[in-house]
């Protein structure tokens, strides 16, 4: 009997050191408003240590670099939720074949392999986490949502290097530290308080749409990038389901006229100038603050049914976006709350040497 658990646990080793390695990376998102701080976490064979993290929800930053490490079937993390002043902690089975699946595969568009290369963890208030899969261009599926447990932690119960979180006024001189949390958050939490705990949840809901994009007679669209309020981001139809999609938030299309020149045209759901002097001029498409509040979330939540399809229609006259508005069942509600550019696409000329 013995002899038989040897060769048994020799065979569970052995297998173990041929399976496949992949590089990927590990990082975490939350809630502008509300920032942690990480006491460790663990995915798969990938360790972080303690760290303080405040992104934009769906944005990530990285906490493990890129190594070879075999498809993650389990993660454990344990951090402070600094706003509610809590300590979360969890572990969790993961779905270990169909992250071995876009690892190995990555996400395809038009035939083309585009590779998945980080898991992306999500950290939102309550205790909710949320794991995305994320590869180049920007591309980000969501794998699985989970519930950590609120747990009392001591200074006695941690190691010596994560026991800055127990200092005292260490809370207080993060979430006023403007480096950390911006003047234009703590200026908005002022104004309007906190997004509901419950908000990361709504964001998950889903609807059955598509994009409509209307263009000038002759022009035809070769690109289209979705970005979603509930992390995910889309690149035409390369992953995400063509109906099931939670509310946008930015459009990015890229288009030809009939002559052959390219243009770009880059929307965000809130009008909002500031936001796109901020973000939108360098490509940094983070969810804005207040998204909940916006017209085209009220509209979707208080017009739409969900189980019936519509579409987001966007009409395109010369080099502006001038008219967008969703249309269900003949009934058009229009979206006239968003800013918007479109330009040209210059492509450098090739120098011609003597």
């Amino acid at each position: 009997m013995k002899k038989q658990i040897i060769l048994l646990l020799l065979a569970i080793s052995i297998s173990s050191c041929s399976e496949k390695k992949y590089e990927w990376s590990a990082s975490i998102s939350v809630p502008s408003e509300y920032p942690v701080a990480i006491q460790r976490g663990l995915i798969g064979k990938s360790f972080f240590g303690p760290s303080c993290i405040n992104s934009s929800w769906g944005e990530g930053i990285e906490v493990a670099k890129k190594q070879g490490f075999t498809a993650p079937d389990t993660f454990e993390i344990t951090w402070l939720s600094m706003t509610e002043r809590k300590f979360y902690k969890g572990k969790w089975n993961l779905p270990k074949n169909k992250i071995k699946q876009y690892l190995e595969n990555g996400f395809i568009k038009k035939n083309k392999k585009i590779d998945c290369n980080k898991i992306q963890i999500g950290l939102a208030p309550k205790g909710l986490v949320i794991v995305w899969l994320s590869g180049n261009q920007g591309i980000q599926i969501e794998i699985g949502r989970y519930q950590a447990t609120q747990v009392n932690l001591n200074s006695v119960d941690v190691y010596g290097s994560s026991k800055f979180m127990f200092e005292k006024n260490f809370i207080e001189e993060k979430l006023n530290d403007s480096k950390f949390v911006n003047q234009e958050v703590r200026e908005n939490i002022k104004k309007y308080g906190y997004p509901s705990a419950s908000l990361y949840d709504v964001f998950r809901e889903k609807y059955i749409w598509k994009p409509q994009i209307l263009l000038p007679d002759g022009c035809k669209m070769s690109e289209i990038t979705l970005k979603m309020c509930n992390g995910e981001n889309e690149i035409g139809n390369t992953i995400l389901d063509t109906n099931q999609k939670s509310i946008p938030y930015f459009f990015k299309i890229i288009w030809k006229n009939k002559k052959g020149q390219e243009f770009i045209s880059r929307i965000v759901f809130i009008k909002d100038r500031e936001y796109w002097q901020r973000y939108l001029v360098y490509e940094k498409e983070k969810l804005p603050l207040n998204f909940d509040r916006t017209l085209i979330f009220t509209q979707f939540k208080e017009k739409i049914q969900k189980k019936q399809s519509v579409i987001i229609a966007v009409k395109i006259i010369k080099d502006s976006v001038s008219d967008i508005y969703l249309e269900q069942d003949s009934y058009k509600y229009p979206i006239n709350e968003f800013s918007q550019e479109t330009k040209k696409i210059l492509k450098n000329k090739p120098c011609i040497c003597k």
